[in-house]
């Protein structure tokens, strides 16, 4: 009869249960689900005697002796799994999904350094299942591809918005749950894999780092009776050595004959299992066990205790490279000024180590090395193995060496995963939390581990990781809930007088707030007039209500002083609701911008560092000064004073670490095709306009500073500030340069143009008003003068004292311009008003040395959503800011030169042919590498 056999039916409903709890959860069910499941469904109070009368064969035991703990798995064998429902069919999966990867391994002809990735999306193809492929998960290559490095593995994603609206097909339902069943009992085998990942909210994609070696007995494997019986065969066998390994050396009863009876020969003696010794020497180091063992169980004390810490002093001799002993040894060891075995930063604590190591050694085998009989004998087995402990501990302080001990070098947490930094680590790493709760590992990279943190408090934690024997130190990490307020009103100063006139002659009744803003990811300045109390520090909601006496114009002064500015109309007086911070400040998380880069050999280019900030009510995010960036290779680019230099062709990758936190960018220097587009700021707020400049690259972020790329050594920096010109001044927009570097800027809210002087550096400016009609919507330098196309059409050549000049009218609303030295190009939007179905872009060509000759270059091409407009030596480049594209048209003829942007807007290009493009809804330039 087989175990399966006798299996009684209570037993079988209870392996049902938990399979049950698995499939429906994706993993293991914790013994409290167990036991709150049986309690209800079967009506079994006691789920721990339950468990634990089922056959070894079935069901995995704890490895506590009082039986399963709260959180502790609940884990069935292969063979538990045949007695369940579908477990038979499920086992058969299984079977054939090692076949498919042994299949794989033999035919794969890659170099052996390359390591061989097997994934579940392309074994649910190979079988048929429709587990669908949703484009937001990021998954490894295709299984039998090789990749140089485990780097692409599953990370976890959420899912589009809409996804929950969305019925799954049953059949894609009931696949997605098969093959996420998959990996639960491929973890059940004997490990052929060396590293493995799966996506939190879609279990079924996963993928497994395969173990070549490990993989190869598999071959002999058929069927799921041969898997049972191999699986079965590879955990008695190693059930087996670790019990060798503690008996193999002596296994008799101890040697004190002073109480046989009279007439019994010692050559009668049986050799018995001293089975309390071997549980005591389970809590010792092996290293211990393996060294004194034998005189101990021959009850030689001394001998035992010589062995333990003449092993303790060689390990300090191995670690320290230093062969002397003794007290010269631990000195040497502790206190040498390069490569000490530190323990602790701090040189008490390493003065301490000194005294303890020193004297454990000197007393306990240095007592016993010159002598017939030592000082301090050791009389009997239970003070032995205490002495032997405190070797042990000893040699769990030498693994604690911070220079050798796994560690975490920083942290990133995004809303239920903690992805670690980590060093010196192997792939069975376990991380701690708080000193006391294991986390779950969700995917291990070399350098990089994912755990779940998702049940774990809102707070400070610390973390510390634990590889066999080794434990790192404690490592702080905040786990902060992401308020999503990143829109927010922050009050910085209450009572700021209010003034009837710009002379600041006559104060009003009322008083305002000075509020720090961030909009649309636009951080600014305002003060509004309120009659309610606010606290300085707090949030307030953005809400007004009408003034029940009759308001007017209002002026306020800047914070530091300066010249009165209008506020605008008083009316309406701001009552939002207060709120305040949650806690302090807090640093969620870094991030490198741009987080990739493609270079030519030679480039400098901008590298910022942004920390992203919370206070549990608002986040925003502030670039981190002088941040400390390495490059894992210093030969192909580095980073220095905010820049990355390319040096030769190669990758490699920029690291960052600032308070606990860290964060990566990869750089590939290489031959790129031209036109390739590359990032070269990101993290911006939305970017309004660029423009080129001989000393580099304008930027205009719709606030009050202008940026710019300095050519000399490629940094991104502020250059100015752009003060307000009046009361609905809403900021910088579209900005335009002439050759010598003037700098024409459109502001927002108002019809004037504000010129920066490019002879100071943008320290001085002056306005220039259109002496006519209209809105100015785009414009571009002409010699001195700016031709500036109004919102109805009108094109004009005005003057720096305002006078205007009518050249044409073109039909549309302007909404970019560039020009060349014989003619000029108006991009122009359909005109508002009703849909007549020929609302199309129009760019009309106009030749300046003949009006009437104007064209519209478009008129085939029926485009619209178009925003920018650049010429290049051999095409006009447009930005398709509806359809995030970038085209290219040249003899009459439309090509798309890039796609997946976002918002792309204006353009600019160098007299060297480098184009760069500004994408507003993602707040980053792009650049069109030459």
């Amino acid at each position: 009869m087989t175990d399966d056999a006798r299996l009684t039916a209570g037993t079988r409903e209870l392996l049902q249960a938990v399979y049950a709890l698995m499939k429906q959860r994706g993993d293991w069910p914790t013994f409290t689900a167990v036991d709150l499941w049986v309690d209800r469904h079967l009506g079994i109070e006691d789920a721990q005697a339950a468990l634990l009368a089922v056959p070894d064969a079935f069901l995995f035991r704890p490895w506590q002796a009082h039986g399963f703990s709260n959180n502790d798995p609940v884990r069935l064998t292969l063979r538990g799994v045949t007695a369940c429902d579908d477990g038979p069919e499920d086992l058969q999966l299984l079977e054939r999904f090692v076949a498919w990867t042994v299949d794989l391994e033999r035919s794969d002809t890659s170099p052996a350094e390359t390591p061989l990735i097997v994934n579940s999306k392309a074994f649910a193809e190979h079988e048929g299942l429709p587990i669908g492929s949703p484009d937001d998960i990021n998954e490894p290559p295709t299984a039998g591809t090789s990749t140089a490095s485990d780097a692409a593995t599953i990370t976890p994603s959420q899912a589009p918005p809409n996804m929950e609206a969305k019925a799954i097909a049953a059949e894609v339902d009931a696949a997605q749950g098969l093959v996420a069943r998959l990996r639960v009992l491929v973890d059940l085998l004997p490990g052929f894999w060396t590293g493995s990942g799966w996506a939190s909210q879609s279990p079924w994609l996963w993928h497994l780092t395969v173990d070549r070696p490990r993989l190869r007995p598999y071959r002999r494997v058929h069927g799921v009776d041969g898997l049972l019986k191999y699986a079965e065969t590879t955990e008695r066998e190693r059930t087996a050595a670790a019990s060798a390994m503690l008996h193999r050396l002596n296994d008799t009863q101890p040697s004190d004959h002073t109480d046989m009876p009279t007439g019994f020969s010692e050559e009668q003696t049986t050799p018995v299992q001293d089975h309390s010794l071997d549980v005591l020497l389970s809590l010792l180091r092996e290293e211990i066990v393996d060294s004194c063992q034998a005189p101990l169980r021959a009850d030689l004390y001394d001998e035992a205790v010589f062995a333990a810490f003449r092993r303790l002093e060689d390990e300090v001799q191995q670690r320290s490279g230093n062969s002397a002993i003794g007290d010269v040894l631990i000195k040497s060891a502790f206190k040498e000024k390069q490569n000490p075995i530190r323990i602790s930063d701090r040189d008490g604590d390493m003065d301490r180590m000194v005294q303890l190591f020193a004297g454990a050694i000197g007393l306990f085998k240095g007592d016993r090395s010159h002598k017939d009989h030592p000082s301090l004998p050791c009389v009997s087995r239970r003070e032995c193995l205490r002495i032997l402990a405190h070797a042990s501990s000893l040699l769990d302080l030498l693994d604690r060496d911070l220079d050798r001990a796994p560690a975490v070098r920083g942290y990133q947490y995004d809303q239920g995963d903690l992805t670690l930094w980590i060093e010196r680590a192997g792939a069975r790493v376990q991380v701690w939390l708080d000193e006391t709760v294991p986390l779950t590992t969700r995917s291990f990279q070399p350098g990089t581990l994912v755990v779940d943190v998702s049940a774990v408090s809102p707070g400070e934690h610390r973390v510390h990781l634990v590889d066999g024997t080794r434990h790192g130190p404690a490592h702080p990490v905040w786990l902060v809930r992401d308020p999503q307020r990143s829109t927010w009103y922050r009050i910085t100063e209450v009572g700021v007088p209010l003034y009837k006139d710009a002379l600041g002659q006559q104060l009003l009744d009322i008083s305002g707030v000075r509020l720090e803003v961030l909009e649309g990811g636009v951080a600014s300045q305002r003060v509004a007039p309120t009659r309610e109390t606010y606290q300085v520090g707090h949030y307030v909601e953005w809400h007004s209500s009408h003034s029940r006496v009759q308001g007017g114009p209002a002026w306020a002064r800047d914070r530091d002083g300066g010249p009165l500015r209008p506020l605008g109309d008083t009316s309406y007086l701001l009552d939002g609701q207060p709120s305040a911070a949650v806690h302090e400040e807090r640093l969620m998380r870094i991030s490198i911008e741009p987080g990739i880069l493609r270079l030519h050999r030679d480039d400098a280019v901008p590298l910022r560092v942004l920390g992203h900030y919370t206070d549990g009510t608002a986040t925003w995010t502030e670039p981190l000064n002088s941040p400390k960036v390495e490059s894992t290779d210093e030969k192909v680019a580095f980073f220095t004073k905010n820049t990355v230099r390319a040096k030769h062709p190669g990758i490699t990758t920029l690291r960052c670490q600032q308070d606990g936190c860290y964060a990566e960018a990869l750089v590939n220097v290489a031959a790129h095709p031209r036109w390739t587009v590359t990032e070269i700021l990101t993290g911006l707020p939305p970017v309004s306009g660029i423009a080129c400049t001989p000393k580099g690259l304008v930027v205009s972020t719709r606030g009050r500073h202008i940026w710019r790329v300095d050519v000399s050594d490629g940094a991104y920096r502020m250059v100015t500030a752009v003060p307000p010109v009046s009361a609905h001044d809403q900021g910088t927009d579209t900005i335009a340069a002439r050759d010598d570097g003037e700098l024409a800027v459109r502001l927002l809210g108002d019809r004037r143009i504000l010129v920066l002087h490019h002879s100071d550096d943008y320290q001085s400016s002056e306005i220039v008003t259109p002496e006519a009609e209209g809105v100015p919507m785009t414009f571009a330098w002409d010699s001195e003068a700016l031709l500036i196309a109004m919102h109805d059409g009108a094109l004009y050549r005005v003057d720096m004292d305002g006078t205007a000049t009518e050249i044409t009218r073109v039909q549309g609303t302007p909404i970019g311009m560039a020009t060349s030295a014989d003619s000029v190009h108006v991009l122009c939007a359909p005109s508002p008003g009703p849909a007549t179905g020929d609302d199309y872009n129009r760019l009309w060509s106009i030749p300046l040395t003949d009006i009437n000759a104007t064209t519209d270059l478009l008129q085939d091409h029926k485009l619209a959503g178009l925003n920018g407009i650049t010429l290049t030596e051999s095409s006009i480049l447009l930005s398709d800011f509806n359809g995030g594209r970038l085209l290219s048209l040249r003899n009459n003829r439309i090509r798309e030169v890039a796609a997946g942007l976002t918002n792309p807007s204006q353009l600019a290009t160098t007299d060297s042919g480098d184009t760069y493009l500004a994408d507003f809804g993602a707040g980053a330039i792009h650049r069109l590498l030459p």
